[in-house]
């Protein structure tokens, strides 16, 4: 699966945000620089079928800002 539909997004973003405590703030500033990156580098969310599921990342100025490992223990930046 490389596209998620509507749905699937919504079902991905009601896990997530009950996995971070079932509360995400997301500032106005946040939205429009992940619309609109000042850095000039397009955000790719990138989702990967896995066994049992999906993995989603986001690739580029984010992953490089960010730093460390990814949950899959790769190197991220």
């Amino acid at each position: 699966m490389n596209y998620l539909s509507n749905a699937n997004l919504r079902a991905v973003l009601t896990i997530l945000v009950a996995r971070a405590g079932g509360d995400v703030y997301v500032t106005n500033d946040e939205i429009y620089e992940a619309m609109m990156p000042s850095s000039g580098l397009v955000e790719h969310l990138v989702v990967d079928s896995v066994a049992g599921g999906i993995y989603v990342s986001v690739r580029d100025s984010y992953s490089s800002e960010s730093g460390g490992r990814s949950d899959r223990g790769e190197a991220v930046g």
